[in-house]
């Protein structure tokens, strides 16, 4: 199946990337654009490279670049422009869900219809009351409202860290429904172990 030429892509130019002293990429020249997986090792560093995709580190040598069309998408729109579900993010455990969503939506767009934040949480199984702060969640309770919230946000790409752990078969079989639809919308990378599990289909390959 072909990618659309409308949907975001990144490219790497003759790139380096380090963390402390070791090299996960050195002089590396690729692009991704749709469904996309990155594979490695453990430790090899593609929990960093999904970071440098989402705008949280910098490059250290060569050239990182974000396109939506003909249009590059400028440094300062970089993090507002990708839509990320991390084990390294968290929100604030004293939050209840309500002021979560709310507090998300300050800074992200919401898909329409059941592709927004709440239809999603509600198509997941979550089900929390509505005192019960994030503190006292479960890790399977956690990683769906990451994911709600993460494929619910309008953006031109999104990211994702190994997303079905912590999930149940309900999950994961939510889960896949959800990402085959957005990955039919917007460009997809997940960062896995199990590109059948957890990858869209016609996915793309990046290896470490």
């Amino acid at each position: 199946m072909a990618t659309s030429p409308d949907l975001a892509q990144f490219r790497a130019n003759q790139l380096t990337l380090k963390r402390g002293s070791r090299v996960i990429w050195e002089n590396a020249t690729w692009s991704l654009q749709g469904p996309c997986a990155i594979l490695g090792a453990n430790g090899s560093g593609k929990s960093s490279t999904l970071a440098l995709l989402a705008g949280q580190v910098s490059p250290d040598d060569g050239q990182l670049t974000f396109q939506v069309g003909q249009n590059t998408i400028a440094p300062e729109s970089w993090m507002t422009s990708v839509s990320l579900s991390a084990p390294w993010m968290d929100f604030p455990k004293y939050l209840t869900l309500k002021e979560i969503v709310d507090f998300h939506g300050i800074f992200k767009l919401e898909r329409p219809g059941h592709l927004g934040w709440n239809a999603l949480l509600e198509s997941s199984g979550l089900d929390v009351g509505i005192d019960v702060t994030l503190g006292q969640w479960s890790s399977g309770q956690r990683q769906r409202l990451a994911l709600a919230l993460a494929f619910g946000t309008q953006t031109h790409a999104l990211l994702l860290d190994e997303p079905t752990s912590n999930l149940d078969n309900d999950g994961i079989s939510w889960f896949q429904n959800i990402l085959e639809e957005i990955s039919l919308q917007t460009t997809t990378i997940v960062v896995t172990n199990d590109v059948a599990k957890e990858a869209p289909k016609a996915t793309s390959l990046l290896e470490i």
